[in-house]
């Protein structure tokens, strides 16, 4: 496991196109907690926190040309959802206990058992987090979306791409946008056998917004 314990310290950057925590190799097992990351950038590559397989096909999401990639990019933007899931690793990150300001995207992690618990998200876009692959838990976060912009189709606070088995519970989403129209909550795309679970939901009209493909449960305490 790579641990980066912040120890209570604050990140913060005045960049437009800065990344607070970003995994440049392969990487698997980081463990990112106790600290506050201030990424307050407008460009599509302002991220809060960036951990991604580098061998993936999304290792360069971020920055997609989404006319000739033929995959979802988020951020605003639309293409054609490709067909097939790319070879997700077994990363198993976690990011737990952290405050992280974006202006673009929170959280954006790539891989297979990813954890983001007990922490807040808070973003001037409609995107504060966006998890590709299996099996992720997102438990006990406040996750506040500005929404200083009209929403795109397919954007959503939280958006899951082959989120197959996720778990999301216990989370408090937030719209305090300057527009009228918010996005969904939860984006489900591709993702089957999720399970929602104690979560709530404050000025959002559409709380979950599956594709076609996707399906989930929403379980009461």
């Amino acid at each position: 496991m790579i641990d980066i314990d912040l120890r209570g310290h604050r990140l913060e950057s005045d960049v437009d196109d800065m990344v607070g925590v970003k995994d440049l190799v392969a990487s698997e097992r980081i463990f990112l907690h106790d600290g506050t990351i201030v990424v307050p950038g407008t460009r599509e590559a302002n991220v809060g926190v960036d951990l991604q397989s580098m061998t993936s096909a999304y290792k360069t999401y971020a920055r997609l040309d989404c006319r000739k990639s033929g995959v979802y990019c988020g951020n605003g933007q639309v293409a054609t959802i490709s067909k097939e899931a790319p070879p997700y690793e077994a990363t198993r990150h976690i990011v737990q206990k952290m405050n992280i300001r974006a202006g673009r995207m929170g959280v954006q992690m790539v891989g297979i058992g990813n954890t983001l618990r007990d922490s807040v998200i808070e973003v001037d876009s409609s995107n504060a987090i966006a998890l590709f692959g299996f099996g992720s838990i997102v438990e006990n976060n406040t996750i506040i979306v500005h929404g200083k912009e009209k929403p795109a189709a397919n954007d959503g606070a939280l958006v899951l791409w082959d989120g197959n088995g996720a778990v999301i519970r216990n989370n408090r989403f937030i719209f305090k946008g300057r527009v009228k129209q918010a996005p969904p909550a939860v984006r489900l795309i591709d993702s089957s056998n999720v399970t929602l679970e104690g979560n709530t939901f404050e000025g959002f009209t559409q709380t979950v917004a599956p594709s076609s493909k996707s399906f989930f449960t929403n379980k009461k305490q």
